[in-house]
């Protein structure tokens, strides 16, 4: 059976920089009365996913996002406490997606090296080749991916619980989101994606939902075994992958070529198919745009798609009426691109873009001095209004119990009273 402090352990992880959404602080209101809920729905195996929330982002390009609810979320981090350090151990070192102290920056930082290295400082010659697979999230084969993780457990996880944690993987990993779920996009934003990139348009033993810390977790263990094979078998020291993105540097342009091949074919092992179109391959002086920086010799800069993004994208929310709400959606934008920028040497693009923003927004923002970051006004953060909100409702309820007490004491007293017995 899950213990106690373990689903405990797990949602502290879990509310960490969320306690400001809606589902997180209704949770937290009855924290320990949900926990021990939920815990008594895995350890008597009645546990079924809550309702999704479905919405689709357009930048940097359009994608399907499922957000789990904030129960659910409890168990992705229950199950990312007890198996991502034996994960972690299988992975190689330059896989960067969702990994502690890595991620983009940290994949840009490894082409940067491997250039250098390979290169020997810019003096020889070497190539560079970037990938992509095709539709990755929803080419996952779901059983496949139970059996493979399942198999793992067995393997190397010796807790008591393992047969637990092993039902819990297979119901949060088999659910379809898509059939319980809440749209906050209109229907409309579905319309020009791809087929092949939505849940709701996709056999149901594929895909997994982009968003869930568990899909993250997984799918690095889903392609380890790739990723080994291209750094042992086929000899590419120099290779990092991002989720779907993966980048090789060597110095025989022909030893590239002849590998993609090789590539193709363990990949389809699992059903992921590299992009025939999402490929180059150029001398190493071209430079290569990987997640949204581009890497040239001796120096790194942001890539102009991000840069236009990120205006294009401040410019549509000035054009929304001036509310607290809409001024959240302002912070959430502004920052989203700001975060990224401010591992480059863009000062001036930060200073512009915060510059942009229409002077409408700052009863409800202020911006700090380096441009690193927007903030909403205390007073409009959506956690102080549901807290406020959450609290005076927890008032009410008490204010009315205590009236209940005191009229069933009232009531009680005057029985008393009218049977001789003493008024206390």
């Amino acid at each position: 059976m899950i213990a106690v402090e373990d689903i405990f352990l797990a949602y502290f992880d879990c509310r960490r920089n969320k306690r400001g959404t809606a589902s997180a602080l209704e949770f937290e209101v009855n924290y320990e009365e949900n926990l021990l809920r939920l815990l008594d729905e895995v350890n008597d195996r009645t546990y079924k996913p809550s309702q999704s929330i479905a919405f689709i982002v357009t930048k940097p390009r359009r994608r399907e996002i499922f957000a789990a609810n904030f129960r659910d979320r409890v168990l992705h981090h229950l199950i990312d406490l007890k198996l991502r350090p034996l994960i972690e151990r299988e992975l190689v070192n330059t896989t960067c997606n969702n990994r502690l102290g890595k991620g983009t920056e940290a994949c840009v930082m490894y082409v940067e090296d491997f250039i250098r290295e390979c290169s020997e400082n810019y003096d020889k010659d070497c190539w560079v080749c970037k990938m992509d697979m095709q539709g990755f999230f929803m080419s996952i084969n779901k059983p496949l991916l139970i059996n493979m993780i399942t198999d793992f457990v067995d393997a190397n996880y010796s807790g008591d619980d393992r047969e637990d944690v092993k039902w819990v993987l297979k119901i949060i990993l088999s659910d379809r989101p898509e059939l319980n779920c809440v749209l906050k996009s209109p229907v409309s934003e579905w319309e020009p994606l791809d087929k092949n990139k939505s849940l709701f348009h996709i056999d149901g033993n594929l895909g997994l939902p982009i968003g869930n810390l568990i899909s993250q977790l997984m799918v690095n263990y889903y392609l380890n075994e790739f990723d080994h094979y291209v750094k042992e078998e086929l000899g590419f020291n120099y290779y990092t992958r991002y989720v779907d993105d993966f980048v090789l540097v060597h110095r025989d342009k022909d030893k590239i070529l002849h590998a993609i091949p090789l590539m193709r074919e363990k990949l389809k092992e699992v059903g992921v198919i590299l992009h025939p179109k999402k490929f180059y391959l150029q001398h190493y002086s071209k430079g290569v745009d990987i997640v949204g920086s581009v890497v040239k010799p001796g120096r790194t800069y942001t890539g102009n798609r991000v840069v236009r993004n990120a205006f294009i994208a401040v410019r549509d929310v000035n054009k929304m009426k001036s509310t607290p709400a809409n001024a959240a959606k302002l912070c959430c934008v502004v920052n989203s691109y700001l975060g990224f920028l401010k591992h480059r040497a863009a000062y001036n693009i930060r200073r512009k873009l915060a510059g942009i923003i229409d002077h409408k927004w700052h009863e409800y923002i202020y911006i700090d001095d380096n441009y690193f970051k927007v903030w909403l006004q205390k007073q409009y953060r959506e956690r102080n209004i549901i807290q406020d909100k959450l609290i005076k409702q927890r008032n009410n309820g008490l204010t009315k119990n205590n009236q209940r007490k005191r009229g069933q004491n009232t009531g009680t007293k005057a029985v008393a009273q009218s049977n001789g017995l003493p008024k206390g």
